[in-house]
């Protein structure tokens, strides 16, 4: 009797197959050039920015270096987010990792960099033959061409640069700023017309407005679409913009760069607290429009908030320019952008401690790739690294990725215009979200306090109050322990430069930004071990 063939085995045996021999071809291409002809350079270029564009903005400048460099393949390895930690630590401890790799300092901590990357800084200080062609860019150093000359940022904000070690480690292609993505059609329904809110009431009314629509037509609408990733994008701005006057009596320093030391310091001593008007009035901007937020938002993840938007299910989405490229080029319907408007000085409820729009004059370059120790061809991946930023690759990189530019006189790109950061403005406040240590977790775990229908800024400051009480002094004393610990790694370095005699030129520079640093370092933990004695508990009084 014949054998019946059952076709699902069949199938998933041909699926297989199928999968086997694309990865196969795809592997036998990236290797045949340099296995065939062992002149041909491969560079490796390894990165997770996976949104629409950016991938093939890279593809575009990497087939231009080819077209100049015959004997040179530059490979794109574009590796989910998700994977890309465990990816990355595997890579470098396994000695085979790529050439060029994507660095941000919440990946790349100090002893990732000194380890397993090459600093730039030497690099950085010289000329960008790539800029050769460009009047006003030839004499400058590759440093000198960027937009901002890549000014040293403050902890946490500039990953091409490491305060710590006091070496750039990348060299950047763009800048992100934060927006609300808006669907014309739904606001031109809800309104009658394709018009932006001017004011933050105006805001929470279109809110109202759409909400009111979303139930007269009967359609699934929500005015806000998003996760806490989108969310909290929000609620920064918010936060800075409320507590500005706030944050210039805490701030002892006297910079206008107000820090996570100086907040945690001031906490402590009660010269502010959770129950602060301009804190609780920061918060209560939440609760505004807390109530017009999809169900189930705290639990949603950023591709969950994109589809939302993308499938015409939210009206609004708070998101950086590092999505635009992605909802410019996958949306269906006409999409908008607006900056979130800024509180008036008179505002009843918002203006008591706000001067005005938070300035973006500080924004800081973004999407940096820094050299591996182990980089087979390390002087072939900084120049494709300099062609990456040369003025006229950084023109094609914007005009395809719809980002922002960040190489000095590139023009940014009509659709892109809407995301150009405006620089004039006043510096931010206090941001509750960024505490330190379990505070920030806190946050973020009751942040669905200030939504629903039930939102109360009150219950969520009693909810977080006890966890930023017992976890600040906690913090202090970590911060001590890790100032410490820099000190005795930085004095070695700084008897090694001060012996180098005598010390010039980049050595000089590199001498007197540590010998700053490492005074700072010391008052830094003076002031918090002294803080933690005199006030072994926060200080609780009426402001």
């Amino acid at each position: 009797m014949k054998r019946r063939i059952r076709p699902l085995p069949l199938l998933a045996l041909a699926l297989l197959v199928t999968a086997f021999t694309f990865s196969a071809v795809r592997l036998f291409r990236a290797k045949t050039a340099a296995i065939v002809d062992p002149s041909i350079e491969v560079v490796r270029l390894a990165h997770w920015q996976l949104e629409p564009g950016v991938r093939e903005a890279i593809d575009a400048i990497i087939a231009d270096y080819e077209a100049l460099h015959p004997k040179v393949r530059v490979e794109q390895m574009d590796i989910p987010g998700r994977a890309w930690k465990q990816w990355l630590r595997t890579q470098l401890v396994g000695g085979n990792p790529p050439d060029l790799i994507e660095l941000a300092s919440y990946e790349n901590p100090d002893d990732m960099l000194a380890r397993y990357f090459t600093p730039l800084s030497s690099y950085l200080a010289e000329k960008n033959p790539y800029n050769a062609d460009e009047p006003d860019l030839r004499d400058k150093s590759w440093r000198e061409s960027y937009a901002a000359e890549l000014v040293p940022a403050p902890e946490g904000l500039g990953h091409y640069y490491n305060a710590n070690l006091l070496e750039y480690y990348g060299a950047p292609s763009t800048l992100v700023t934060v927006r609300m993505f808006y669907n014309r059609n739904l606001i031109k329904a809800a309104l009658g017309e394709d018009r932006v809110p001017r004011t933050f009431d105006e805001f929470v009314a279109l809110c109202e407005a759409l909400q009111r629509y979303a139930q007269e037509s009967g359609r699934p609408i929500k005015p806000l679409g998003g996760s806490v990733f989108n969310i909290t994008k929000l609620t920064d701005t918010l936060f800075s913009t409320v507590t500005q006057r706030l944050a210039i009596e805490l701030d002892f320093g006297r910079n206008l760069e107000f820090s996570s030391h100086e907040l945690q310091i001031k906490y402590m001593r009660g010269d502010w607290s959770l129950r602060s008007p301009a804190v609780r009035a920061s918060l209560q901007t939440v609760e505004a429009f807390g109530r017009y937020l999809s169900p189930g938002w705290v639990q949603l993840g950023r591709e969950d908030g994109m589809l939302q938007f993308l499938q015409g299910r939210a009206a609004m989405l708070a998101t950086g320019t590092w999505d635009a490229g992605g909802i410019l080029m996958q949306a269906d319907f006409p999409v908008g952008a607006f900056k979130m408007p800024s509180f008036r000085r008179d505002d009843p409820k918002f203006g008591a401690a706000t001067l005005g729009q938070v300035s973006e004059a500080a924004t800081f370059a973004a999407l940096p790739f820094g050299l591996t120790r182990a980089s087979k061809h390390p002087e072939r991946a900084i120049d494709f690294l300099r062609f990456l930023t040369s003025r006229r690759s950084n023109t094609k990189f914007s005009s395809i990725s719809k980002w922002l530019p960040v190489i000095k006189g590139v023009p940014v790109p009509p659709d892109a215009e809407p995301f150009r950061p405006i620089v004039e403005g006043y510096v931010g406040g206090v941001n509750v979200r960024i505490l330190g240590g379990t505070s920030n977790d806190a946050f973020v775990q009751n942040l669905h306090l200030l939504s629903g229908v039930n939102a109360s800024a009150d219950a969520f400051i009693d909810r977080l109050e006890p966890v930023a009480d017992r976890s600040m002094p906690q913090e202090m004393a970590r911060i001590a322990r890790v100032n410490l610990t820099t000190l005795r790694q930085r004095d070695s370095v700084l008897a090694g430069l001060y012996f180098t005699r005598p010390p010039t030129g980049l050595a000089r520079s590199k001498f007197d930004r540590l010998a700053a640093s490492q005074l700072d370092s010391e008052a830094q933990r003076l002031q918090s071990l002294r803080t933690i004695e005199d006030y072994p508990a926060p200080v609780r009084r009426e402001r």
